[in-house]
């Protein structure tokens, strides 16, 4: 053996037995996915899909897959988890819009297709409205802010917000929501 190779072999063979600090993509907790579960549980329930009618006759379509986008799902958000922890965002495809509004509490956005991280609903928004990633953009927005978009402003959108907030409030205990979500 010659001595060079002696001292490689030697310096491999001698190192701990430790895993190594490798950062791997994670997904959601297993918390966010059980609450993103009961989330999307109550969207569809019997109530729901009734407050969701209800909506989409002001906007177009027919419950909450057409509706998902609406403020009065942000505010009934709002609503069951506090304002505070609460920030309206409207989803801007291609440079125009705002085409979305989702509810961003803490490290997640919430939106009628259930809770995502920002990367995961950027990609599947650009997809939904066949947008182009590079073009398209997450932004504050301002539900009290009068947009021919979305439904908010009328007596009906704020009554099915309430409901829908309440509805939520007796299904997910709110403070736990807002604890596994990241907004305390």
């Amino acid at each position: 053996m010659y001595p060079h190779t002696a001292a490689i072999k030697s310096a491999t063979v001698d190192q701990p037995d430790r895993q190594q600090n490798a950062t791997t993509a994670k997904g959601p907790s297993q918390a966010v996915t059980s609450l993103n579960r009961e989330f999307r549980t109550v969207l569809v329930s019997e109530e729901a899909a009734g407050i969701g009618r209800a909506v989409a006759q002001i906007v177009r379509g027919d419950g909450w897959r057409e509706t998902n986008a609406s403020a009065v799902l942000v505010a009934a958000i709002s609503g069951w988890l506090g304002g505070d922890a609460v920030q309206p965002l409207g989803f801007y495809a291609n440079g125009t819009g705002p085409v979305e509004v989702v509810a961003k509490v803490g490290n997640y956005l919430l939106s009628g297709y259930g809770i995502e991280t920002e990367d995961d609903l950027t990609r599947n928004a650009c997809e939904r409205h066949r947008a182009r990633f590079s073009q398209s953009r997450l932004d504050g927005m301002d539900l009290a802010v009068a947009n021919s978009r979305f439904t908010m402003g009328s007596a009906l959108a704020q009554r099915s917000a309430d409901r829908l907030a309440a509805l939520l409030a007796e299904e997910i205990d709110p403070e736990i929501a807002r604890v596994v979500l990241g907004a305390l």
